[in-house]
């Protein structure tokens, strides 16, 4: 069922085809033989914003989890070869946040998790990151199944507690809280829109055990992602 609600199924159905035609052409053989040793992370970083968009226009679409996941391991892969501090902390929370999703299935991409995770560590310890708690919650969560307490510096994410309630009224401030975002109004255009999606609202769910039909009907909320298991 497509799922999103501000473009049509033509306009994503577009945007498949161009991001899945160019990845799959960078992706060859020939294309990567051309690709210069002081080019390489820009390539990694490309192939993994391909990935990342086809994730998004493959569940605003409606297609199978499967298919979304696919393309989450994808994309974790390159974005763990590329990963550095310059990187959005929006893009870090979000796969993270779509790892503890998909943690029945952590087996097929936790190295790339560790690896990430023991890189931003090194970031925030030399200066280079600033650090956030959600990030290490998620982290910890992944890694040795412990969910731990956190501050973040997306507010809307300490207003949640252990009841659907507190997630109900913190989802009113998910959008504009990241006003700073680079996808922030991207619906207002043309071409650059992929999916207004809180994945990382849904994983603190998850970690918290907070299952609720009332959140189905929250806008951005991905709750067949949060339900997955449970189906």
């Amino acid at each position: 069922m497509f799922r999103d609600k501000y473009k049509d199924e033509n306009y994503f159905q577009k945007k498949y085809d161009f991001n899945f035609k160019t990845f799959e052409r960078r992706e060859g053989k020939e294309h990567k033989e051309r690709v210069l040793p002081q080019y390489i992370n820009r390539y990694y970083l490309s192939q993994s914003g391909y990935a990342e968009k086809l994730l998004r226009i493959n569940y605003s679409l409606g297609h199978s989890l499967d298919e979304v996941f696919k393309w989450l391991k994808i994309s974790l892969n390159y974005y763990q070869k590329y990963y550095q501090t310059r990187g959005s902390i929006y893009t870090l929370i979000d796969y993270l946040s779509l790892a503890v999703l998909f943690e029945d299935r952590k087996e097929e991409f936790i190295e790339d998790v560790e690896k990430i995770f023991s890189k931003y560590q090194s970031f925030v310890d030399s200066g280079e990151q600033y650090e956030d708690g959600f990030i290490e919650t998620l982290a910890l969560y992944l890694l040795k199944g412990e969910v731990e307490n956190f501050h973040s510096h997306l507010e809307y994410l300490n207003m949640i507690g252990n009841d659907a309630d507190s997630v109900i009224e913190a989802q009113k401030f998910w959008y504009y809280a990241h006003s700073e975002a680079s996808w922030y109004d991207t619906h207002k255009t043309d071409d650059a829109y992929y999916g207004y999606w809180s994945f990382d609202t849904a994983a603190l769910c998850k970690m918290r055990g907070i299952y609720d039909e009332r959140l189905k009907d929250l806008d951005f909320f991905p709750y067949d992602l949060l339900v997955q298991e449970e189906n």
